[in-house]
């Protein structure tokens, strides 16, 4: 006896769904690898432009600039100190020319005032800067040349 295509077609489709949930299940993976972390942290933190500064703030409803550069690389899983002064005791420092989009600039404005950022490029960085301001890309300037103290590398190439 002839079977019809359709049927045939019909069949075959469900042969296809017994077998293929099995069949996917039956090789190992490795899991997942965090793809391009650096650019998710530049792209998170181009997203968060225009948020206002607030001292002591960690969360989209205001940054100082640590509690930014934290809740950027805290969003990835990545933990570093809540403190400009503190992220800049970070061990991983290195020389600004060797920089990368995602590192971290951390700046000494006064004598015990401390500062930091994300590297966008060798020409700009994103950080909240004051009380007057709010998440912004800033160009480099003299101001900032002088003052930038350590870059830190905490991001595997992946």
């Amino acid at each position: 006896m002839k079977h019809p295509k359709s049927f045939i077609r019909v069949k075959a489709i469900l042969i296809l769904f017994l077998i293929f949930p099995f069949y996917s299940c039956s090789f190992r993976s490795e899991p997942e690898k965090i793809w391009n972390l650096r650019g998710k942290i530049v792209a998170l933190a181009e997203s968060l432009r225009g948020i206002p500064y607030h001292y002591g703030g960690t969360d989209i409803d205001g940054f100082d600039c640590s509690g930014f550069v934290n809740y950027l690389y805290d969003s990835f899983g990545v933990d570093i100190p809540r403190t400009a002064k503190k992220q800049g005791r970070i061990k991983t420092r290195i020389k600004l020319k060797y920089a990368k989009q995602g590192d971290i600039l951390v700046f000494r404005i006064k004598r015990n005032q401390w500062h930091s950022g994300i590297f966008i490029s060798k020409k700009y960085f994103i950080h909240s800067p004051n009380g007057r301001g709010v998440v912004r890309r800033e160009k480099y300037t003299k101001y900032w040349k002088k003052r930038i103290k350590y870059t830190i590398s905490l991001l595997d190439d992946v």
